[in-house]
Formats: structure tokens, C-alpha cells, sequence
């Protein structure tokens, strides 16, 4: 039996071990800061249009003019920027919280990645409070502290400048006042606020609470109320960015993002059941779906209606070769589901990714085998749900459930706590 002195030591070499690590990637973000490129260099490009001229978009450059290298000039705050054009390509949270960080703090990289680890920290400790809520005994929680906070998918995107830690911390948070509401059954309106922001950090979640949530309700946790107030709520927040989009944009249509077109194509096309995999889901050519396709090509050159070209061309794809429809669900849904890469890459960072995505799977499955807790066996079907239909209308991948590791950790804990020290319920910390 562990007494208290080897726990206290445990305790010790878990914050060592934590603030070495964190520490490290700290580092390593630090000196890439200026390395910025595709999505993670429109994510930068964003938040400072925000900043500079109060608009969602692209900024106009003077011939060849670099972002990166204004940055690392310290150019930035005495250069006067002309907003070029509005852009709904990515979702607005992340963009918003880069401009008030060079708003309230200056235009300096530096300022968004201090944020960032900040950001990594507190959702640690809210982990550590989930953890506890669950009742999770201490040496188990320290473990759990250890895949959380130094997880390797965590490590290769806190270096750069997307959006998935960000979203991680989201869910994170989500996950905590869930089981927080879940419990005592104080609030539900925190959770559903938080699940409309998540969705608006990351739309692949998009399905996300509402199938977390229905299952609650079928398995008599959630009451009627507490689910129909939470999805208008969540509803409600997603609608202000719709609006805002519809106004600026001169729509009709729901707009979320304007890439949502070209995520669909991706994952519907004559390539996906010989080329589709789950390490580059997010590289695939969303053009192989204008293949046999007629349209007028000026269409490309306008966002929205590149995004309806798209879903219109996706659903062309569709109608017209019905008998692919199943085999091409069928292979999104395996990758999707398949914790092993595909197509493998090489460093220990990406072993260690798939081989906690390999344990949570076995932890799920185990969990809905054996495990009597309503709560943690609702969180395991609603995400399996989440994963499934948006891989449907879309595809999954490894960058994309990223965010979702903090979840994952939770099954892993729950199932090492239960073949180790219990047998049968998990109940709940009432402290």
C-alpha cells in the first residue's frame, strides 16, 4: 500500500516532470515563432486584421511583403495595414483571442505563445478537477496529470499557431462543467455557453454536445429541460457568428465557415477510397470533386460561392455514383476509428500519439463492456457518435481529434483505475 510520504514524492516528481516538459515546448514554440505557414499563418493574419482594422479578413500586402518577417522585425505596431477582404474561411475564436492579445499586450508573437501555455496550464488544472470529480484515485490522477498535460499531440501543436489547443482547452472545460452539472446539478447554462464556443473554435465538433447530451437524456441524466435550454443555448451563441456572416457576407445561407464546402469535398471524391488516410485526411485535393463537374470557373474566385460549388459539386458526386456512397463511408469510418496511422511518421512524438489513441480505443471498448457508470459510458457512445457523423459528412483524422485528448485520457484513467483497484461502479466525489 502506498503511504502518505511516497505519494507526496509522487506529487513532486509530477510537478517537476510537468513544468520541465511544458517548459521545454515552451521553448521550442519560442524559437519557431517566425515559422508560420498555411493555416496557422491565416490564423496570425486574421486576429491582426481584427486588430488593426477592426475587420475579419484579409489584409492587402505591399509587393512582397512578409508577415513573418514584419513579426520578426518588431514592424508590426508602426505599420498601417488596408484591409483587403472579408473571409469566413476559419472559425472566429481563435482569430479574436490573437487580436485582443496584440490589442491588450502588443504585436508580438511572444505575447500569443505565453497565452497559449497559460491557457495549457489552466486547463491542466481543470483536468486535475475533473479528475477529482470523478473520484479517481490520487496516483491515478497523477498519471492522468502526466498524459495531459505533456501529451505528444499536444506537444506538436502547441509549437505552432493553430487552433487545437485552443480548442482543447474548450472542451476541456466543457467536459469538467458537464460532469460538474451532471453531479449537483446547479447550472447547465455554463456548459451549453462553452459548448457554443467550442463549436465556433473548432466546427468539427460540431456534433459534439448534441450526441454527448441525447445520450444523457436516454440514459435518464439529462432531464428534457436541462437538454432542449442547453442545445438552444449552444444554438444561440453559434447563431451570433452566423449572423454576423450572414449580414457581411449578404446571405441566406448558414455559414459557420466558408470552407465547409471544401472540407465536404474532401472527404467525397473518386480518391478518398484509394487515397484517403487519417494522417493527411487535410491534405487531400477538395478539387478532385470538379471532375466531371460543370460550372463556371469565376465561382472559384468568390468564398461563398466556392463553398456552395463545393457542397454542390460533393452532392453531384454523390447522386451520381450511389454505388460508392457505403464503401466510402465505410472507409472513413475505420480511419476514423483506427488509432493506428496509416501512413506512418517518423519521430517519437507521433509513436506516442498513436499509442494513447490505441489505449483509449481499448478503454472505450472496455468501458462499454464493463464499466456501470452512466455518466462515463454516455461520454464514450456520444463521442463515438460525434466521430461518426461528422466523418460522414466530412472525415476525420488525427490532427482533428487532437482537442479531444483530454476525453480520451479520462477513459484510459477510468479503465486503469478499474482493473487495478475496483471492480464494478465509479461513483462521484461528493467533495
Amino acid at each position: 500500500m502506498i503511504n502518505i510520504n511516497s505519494i507526496t514524492l509522487l506529487k513532486i516528481a509530477t510537478i517537476i516532470v510537468l513544468t520541465v516538459g511544458i517548459c521545454y515546448n515552451f521553448n521550442i514554440a519560442n524559437s519557431s515563432k517566425y515559422d508560420s505557414y498555411g493555416d496557422a499563418a491565416d490564423y496570425l493574419q486574421l486576429g491582426l486584421s481584427l486588430a488593426k482594422t477592426n475587420n475579419y479578413g484579409h489584409l492587402k500586402y505591399k509587393n512582397n511583403e512578409n508577415l513573418n518577417e514584419n513579426f520578426r522585425n518588431n514592424n508590426i505596431a508602426n505599420t498601417n495595414y488596408e484591409f483587403g477582404s472579408y473571409s469566413t474561411w476559419r472559425p472566429p475564436i481563435w482569430p479574436f483571442l490573437i487580436s485582443g492579445i496584440f490589442i491588450l499586450f502588443g504585436y508580438k508573437l511572444i505575447y500569443l505563445i505565453i497565452f497559449k501555455f497559460i491557457l495549457h496550464v489552466l486547463g491542466l488544472y481543470i483536468f486535475y478537477r475533473t479528475l477529482k470529480l470523478i473520484n479517481l484515485r490520487i496516483e491515478i490522477i497523477l498519471i492522468g496529470l502526466i498524459f495531459y498535460g505533456l501529451n505528444p499531440a499536444w506537444q506538436i501543436y502547441s509549437r505552432v499557431f493553430l487552433s487545437e489547443p485552443i480548442t482543447l482547452f474548450f472542451i476541456t472545460l466543457w467536459v469538467y462543467l458537464l460532469v460538474e452539472y451532471s453531479k449537483r446539478r446547479i447550472s447547465y447554462w455554463p456548459q451549453a455557453i462553452i459548448a457554443g464556443i467550442l463549436i465556433l473554435c473548432h466546427p468539427y465538433f460540431i456534433f459534439l454536445p448534441f450526441s454527448i447530451w441525447g445520450i444523457l437524456f436516454f440514459n435518464k441524466i439529462f432531464t428534457l429541460k436541462s437538454i432542449t435550454f442547453s442545445g438552444i443555448l449552444c444554438v444561440l451563441i453559434i447563431s451570433i457568428w452566423v449572423v454576423r456572416n450572414m449580414v457581411i457576407l449578404d446571405t441566406t445561407e448558414i455559414v459557420i465557415t466558408t470552407s465547409a464546402g471544401a472540407v465536404m469535398a474532401k472527404g467525397w471524391n473518386s480518391m478518398v477510397l484509394s487515397e484517403h488516410s487519417n494522417t493527411k485526411g487535410d491534405l487531400a485535393n477538395e478539387g478532385l470533386v470538379l471532375r466531371n463537374y460543370d460550372y463556371d470557373t469565376s465561382l472559384y474566385y468568390n468564398e461563398l460561392k466556392r463553398m456552395k460549388l463545393f457542397k454542390d459539386a460533393t452532392f453531384h458526386f454523390i447522386n451520381s455514383n450511389k454505388d460508392l456512397v457505403l464503401p466510402i463511408i465505410y472507409k472513413k469510418i475505420i480511419s476514423a476509428l483506427n488509432p493506428i496511422p496509416e501512413q506512418p511518421k517518423p519521430g517519437i512524438l507521433e509513436t506516442g500519439r498513436w499509442i494513447i489513441q490505441f489505449l483509449s480505443l481499448v478503454a472505450m471498448i472496455y468501458i462499454i463492456a464493463f464499466i456501470e457508470n452512466k455518466l462515463i459510458v454516455s461520454l464514450v457512445i456520444g463521442l463515438l457518435i460525434s466521430t461518426i457523423l461528422i466523418t460522414i459528412l466530412t472525415y476525420s483524422g488525427f490532427r482533428f481529434r487532437m482537442p479531444q485528448i483530454g476525453i480520451e485520457v479520462i477513459f484510459i484513467l477510468i479503465t486503469l483505475q478499474n482493473l487495478i483497484f475496483q471492480k464494478g461502479k465509479l461513483e462521484f466525489n461528493e467533495h
